[in-house]
């Protein structure tokens, strides 16, 4: 029986990579700096080790975003750091607070991950009912995390400490630090309530 269930949420989470790879299912996009109604969100980001969360709540210019209404089910975030640095690296929150760019906005979830590594896109997927990540790369099998890589993502991700992520970021796998150096989108999922 787990053997049909493992197969069956591999094939949700292979066919919503495949989706998101795509990009079909975002309407339009939104740029910080321009204040344009969209629904991605475009942030340039300092060098340095930062976490999405702060990220947006440091940012000056949040007059400038009109986030559509109704707040979008997914939330595209693309992050920019303004100057390449091999030493920069983000750490995206597991949870999203928007409120200061579209007030009484729910929160959002850490769903995917979207990495450029070696001019191929490589997608981190979370499926969220279960806290386990997955891995996809077009013309690939979708496969799932170990236990051990699994767990060790979720603690970098999940640790309040910027001292405890360093920390655990040096001692962890080529595959679990690739989704912190080599990040070009990660997409959030409203929560329910």
């Amino acid at each position: 029986m787990n053997f049909i269930i493992d197969e069956t949420t591999l094939g949700c989470v292979k066919s919503r990579c495949e989706e998101y790879l795509k990009g079909r299912i975002f309407r339009n996009k939104i740029h910080f700096d321009s204040g344009e109604h969209k629904d991605e969100l475009s942030i340039y980001a300092p060098v340095g080790s930062l976490i999405i969360q702060q990220i947006i709540d440091d940012h000056q210019d949040l007059d400038n975003i009109h986030l559509r209404r109704p707040p979008p089910d997914l939330l595209p975030l693309i992050i920019s750091k303004i100057a390449d640095d091999d030493n920069s690296f983000i750490i995206p929150s597991e949870e999203l607070n928007i409120d200061a760019i579209l007030p009484r906005a729910p929160e959002y979830l850490l769903e995917a991950i979207i990495c450029k590594i070696n001019q191929r896109d490589v997608i981190f997927m979370k499926h969220l009912p279960t806290n386990e990540w997955y891995y996809y790369q077009e013309n690939h099998p979708c496969q799932q995390f170990s236990p051990d890589l699994n767990e060790n993502l979720n603690r970098i991700i999940q640790s309040t400490s910027m001292t405890q992520q360093r920390r655990l970021m040096k001692s962890a796998h080529f595959l679990v630090s690739m989704v912190f150096y080599n990040a070009v989108k990660y997409i959030y999922k409203k929560k329910n309530r």
